[in-house]
């Protein structure tokens, strides 16, 4: 997976779902019933394009609309920082970082958990900004932020053991770490079913239990039909399976859904694509 990609995910910049039936004022795409939040139709919206649709493109003009409906939630300010970190534009971060901190600590009193949350996602994002400037010789810029951003999840998880927005999150960064058992049991306990689905398979990939990866990668898909890095992710589970035709096709599939996708992704998928190829040629 890309660097970037790898980043963008497992540092939780890909949190949670879209349960249903909560109301229309809440539109909460975390939780449903009583459960939910007040964080608006057009922030949900952007949410279903960022990660259910993958149309970035579209996520970034819904996001524009979500900030004037509802400027002190921080999901927006990390749904803008993941988009900003994906087009390399470090000082857009380093300001959306602060924001998301700032929102962060106004729900210190009324949302605690998401607090916590959200506080460990900013100091995540500061790290990641120093990788984005300096590449791997900002890594022991990026550590010096690892022990504060644990200890603000940790907090976030006393308070709400089994709030699906903490285990997703909780989820990727276990992927990061390697931590791949201890992601399969948070994912599980997570929503909604194209991302939980997608963080088994990555923990699954990883393990190199291919088969499992492949069954969740199908299941994700199966939610989100039209997201070009779900077909991705099939492509290198199938490539990982010695099945260069099958992951040939879901890369093509990849290329013809991802036109939205920054041209640094959209370079590396058609250089596995061409890997894959080549693999064929040499088979025949």
């Amino acid at each position: 997976m890309h660097p970037k990609r790898s980043l963008l995910w497992s540092l939780g910049l890909a949190v949670v779902l879209v349960l249903g039936s909560c109301p229309a004022k809440a539109a909460d795409p975390f939780r449903s019933g009583s459960a939910a939040r007040p964080l608006g139709p057009a922030l949900q919206a952007a949410f279903e394009s960022f990660f259910r649709d993958g149309d970035y493109e579209s996520a970034a003009q819904k996001l524009n609309k979500a900030q004037q409906q509802n400027p002190g939630e921080p999901l927006v300010y990390t749904l803008q920082a993941a988009l900003a970190y994906q087009n390399g534009q470090l000082d857009r971060v380093t300001a959306l970082v602060q924001k998301t901190r700032q929102a962060a600590q106004g729900m210190s009193e009324t949302d605690p958990s998401r607090s916590h949350l959200y506080l460990g996602l900013a100091q995540g994002l500061e790290a990641s900004s120093y990788y984005l400037k300096d590449g791997i010789l900002g890594l022991p810029k990026v550590l010096t932020y690892v022990p504060s951003m644990f200890l603000e999840f940790k907090a976030a998880k006393d308070l709400a053991p089994d709030d699906p927005e903490i285990n997703l999150f909780v989820g990727y960064i276990d992927v990061l770490l390697t931590k791949h058992d201890e992601a399969l049991k948070e994912f599980r306990k997570s929503t909604p079913a194209y991302l939980a689905f997608r963080g088994q398979a990555l923990a699954y990939r990883d393990k190199k239990a291919y088969d499992d990866a492949q069954a969740m990668a199908e299941k994700a898909l199966a939610a989100a039909p039209r997201n070009p890095d779900l077909f991705y992710l099939r492509g290198q589970i199938l490539a990982l399976q010695g099945k260069p035709a099958q992951a040939i096709e879901a890369f093509d599939r990849a290329i013809e859904l991802g036109t939205q996708l920054p041209e640094s992704i959209k370079k590396q998928l058609r250089r596995e694509r061409d890997a894959q190829a080549q693999q064929l040629a040499t088979k025949s």
